[in-house]
């Protein structure tokens, strides 16, 4: 399972649910599975597209969903640098 603090991995779990559900059960698996650049990449993304469709105000600023995902973007590219 990928390392995130349990909020995180909830929320990442809900932004994957709602754009791409088939990799619920990449993130989910357990053991010492080694993932790629590309795949936290493709997280980010997700978690993006998200952030664009529900975390900005009317004002185009983060709303308070939106900066819990800007943090969650942080806390998965910090999985690989």
């Amino acid at each position: 399972m990928i390392k995130l603090s349990d909020n995180s991995l909830f929320l990442l779990k809900s932004c994957l649910q709602k754009h791409k559900p088939s990799l619920l059960a990449a993130i989910e698996e357990s053991g010492n599975l080694e993932y790629g650049i590309e795949f936290y990449n493709e997280l980010r993304q997700i978690v993006g597209d998200e952030l664009i469709s529900e975390g900005f105000n009317k004002n185009y600023e983060p709303n308070e969903y939106g900066l819990m995902l800007e943090d969650l973007i942080d806390e998965i590219g910090n999985i690989f640098m």
